[in-house]
């Protein structure tokens, strides 16, 4: 009895999460998309040299999107262009035989991009972190740290970014649940963003391919190969499909290879000028997004995740536009040469009044030095003996940089290195040789042959053999224990860490406790019958930060606290500013939770400590500030 013939996934498909009304294809039409699918049947479900084809249900699955989508299509460029060469690009793309898509989105350099934007979001829209470190795997695969480009981060750490590329990674396989689940903490307005961007990103690209399919005239071209850098391995198909006589046709498969190169190797490559700056122009301003909107669609098995290389391109787009997407480790030049910052007091400085605007109108406070203003602006030191590298300007600038902007990148080079993630996050990487290496490469124990005297006999048989097990073994319990002193070591400063969290948490608790006792007892922390125990206004000691309070509040004790600084509650709260001061005050009656959390998380990582308010009165608020500086709080 023959088997019954699998038929076409009849399933209602959405495009970046909006449903797709069923606008059928004619019979032409269909007959045309499965043609395209049909070629490449007896390829698919079979290997060649470990090459993976597109699986039969996985065909499927394509078919079924292509054929959506290109209804969809074609009543966008209805008018435009015939319906037939809608149909052709869609089907042609679809249908090719490796699965591209699958194979870009398992890329490391890939999945950095989506993994950085995902860390980006959930570190401004979580109020607590553990809601999706505690979902991320304690040990990352070590395997995938080899892969990582040596890119480092300046706000996330290399092992917070490996524990996360390990759920990416494995994120249909060991780690499903805690991939759905960081996905659940993205917002319906961001998810809703993530979608748009993929499908403006996608359908940019088909007007761009339309046109270009009207500027090609058919001539006898041979089909390139498939580019080696799509799959991350070298292959080019044994016996590839049957050379297509429609140059359109040939510029879209190449399209993977073609997109976002120069003008002239495109054109060289098509015979168009035309469709080269077309092919040349596509590109995106959101490369990290893009990333993170592609694994969201994936998930929820949208159309667009399922169009094999008209995906796969949107990726390729992404991956392009990322920073680490090109490297070329000859032309690295200095970040920096001997020197140092202006220390001569040379500029007027005027403080700005409580609008937060500066005249030049009135007389200048004081002279001040450039490290003095860039103090003053960002809480932090220049170095000392340090200046930006004019190599690295030099080269910026024989790049078509402005020298500007130059000089900017090259400022901006030099703190980086300074950042944790340059000069103390290096020291912090495990090198592909470590000192498990250099032990296994060092001299044995086994006695060498000096010269003196007669060489001792070689164990022979039975005893040659545990010679050699002990050896190994030995080996195998360094290498052990030089795997669980780092462990050890990473438990210690993990250890440290919490119980400095928890100190931090203990003394706010207590500051809350105290607090809520005197509002609940009705007790006056600053007055009394006879008034103000400190003289106001007071003169702060230390760099007191204030957040919080309604604007009438901050106005009016504002001026009672002469060096205290205070920022508005809509103001997204600068994490410098947190981590460089003394002791932080918070207004919690005009506070929102997600900017309550953004500054307790920095100060508890910082071990600042933090203080309440417990008035609504400007005048006892400042008294009790004072009496807590002045009783050596903090």
């Amino acid at each position: 009895m023959c088997a019954k013939k699998k038929t076409i996934p009849n399933k209602m498909w959405k495009l970046a999460g909006e449903p797709l009304r069923p606008q059928p294809l004619s019979t032409d039409e269909q007959e045309q998309l499965a043609g395209e699918f049909s070629i490449y049947r007896g390829l698919r479900g079979s290997s060649v040299d470990g090459t993976a084809w597109v699986t039969p249900a996985a065909a499927r699955l394509h078919q079924s999107a292509a054929q959506f989508v290109a209804a969809f299509l074609c009543d966008r460029y209805a008018g435009r262009y015939r319906r037939d060469a809608v149909v052709k690009l869609v089907a042609s793309t679809a249908a090719v035989p490796i699965s591209l898509s699958a194979r870009m989105a398992e890329r490391v350099d890939f999945l950095l991009g989506a993994a950085l934007w995902l860390l980006d979001y959930w570190e401004d829209h979580c109020e607590d972190e553990e809601e999706y470190l505690s979902l991320l795997p304690l040990e990352p695969d070590g395997a995938l740290e080899y892969c990582l480009p040596f890119a480092e981060d300046l706000a996330h750490s290399r092992e917070t970014m490996l524990r996360l590329l390990t759920v990416l990674y494995g994120r249909d396989k060991l780690y499903r649940k805690e991939f759905r689940a960081l996905l659940d903490l993205i917002d319906t307005e961001a998810a809703g963003g993530l979608r748009r961007l993929f499908r403006d990103t996608f359908l940019d690209y088909t007007d761009r391919a339309m046109e270009i399919q009207t500027r090609l005239q058919p001539v006898e071209w041979e089909m390139p190969p498939f580019p080696a850098d799509l799959s991350h391995s070298s292959w080019i198909l044994d016996e590839p499909p049957p050379p297509s006589e429609d140059p359109a046709v040939i510029a879209m498969l190449a399209a993977p290879e073609l997109i976002c190169r120069p003008v002239p190797e495109i054109q060289e490559a098509l015979g168009s000028r035309k469709a080269a700056e077309l092919l040349s122009g596509y590109g995106t301003d959101e490369p990290y997004a893009l990333c993170a909107a592609y694994l969201l669609l994936e998930q929820e098995k949208d159309a667009l995740a399922n169009l094999n290389a008209l995906t796969a391109i949107v990726i390729i787009c992404a991956e392009r536009h990322l920073p680490w997407a090109q490297d070329d480790f000859d032309a690295r030049a200095g970040l920096f040469e001997q020197g140092g910052p202006d220390y001569q007091l040379r500029y007027e400085y005027r403080e700005a009044d409580e609008n937060g605007e500066i005249s030049t109108d009135v007389s200048p406070d004081r002279l001040v030095s450039e490290a003095q203003l860039f103090y003053i602006a960002t809480g932090i030191v220049p170095p000392r003996n340090q200046q930006p590298s004019r190599e690295l300007v030099r080269w910026f600038v024989s790049q078509g940089i402005a020298e500007t902007r130059a000089h900017e990148l090259a400022f901006g080079a030099m703190f980086a290195y300074y950042s944790d993630a340059g000069e103390h996050g290096w020291k912090e990487f495990d090198w592909l040789f470590d000192e498990a290496d250099e032990e296994e490469s060092a001299p044995s124990d086994e006695p060498e042959d000096v010269g003196q005297g007669p060489a001792a006999p070689l164990p022979t048989g039975d005893a040659s053999i545990k010679t050699e097990a002990l050896i190994r073994q030995v080996k195998e319990l360094r290498s052990a224990l030089h795997d669980a002193e780092r462990a050890a070591g990473r438990l210690k400063e993990q250890l440290q860490i919490v119980e400095q969290k928890g100190e931090a948490e203990r003394s706010e608790l207590a500051q809350l406790r105290e607090t809520l006792y005197n509002l609940r007892g009705g007790e006056s922390l600053e007055t009394g019958d006879s008034g103000p125990l400190v003289e106001l206004p007071y003169q702060v000691k230390r760099r007191v930060v204030v957040y919080g309070g309604h604007d009438s509040w901050r106005k009016a004790v504002k001026p009672l606290l002469l060096g205290a600084r205070f920022y508005d509650r809509d103001e997204l709260a600068d994490l410098n500013i947190v981590r460089n001061a003394d002791v932080v005050w918070l207004q919690v009656n005009a506070m929102s939770h997600k900017y309550y959390y953004r500054i307790i998380d920095t100060a508890r990582k910082n071990n600042i400590p933090v203080r309440y308010f417990g008035s609504a009165s400007a005048q006892k608020c400042a008294v009790q500030l004072a009496l807590d500086e002045l009783h050596g709080g903090g």
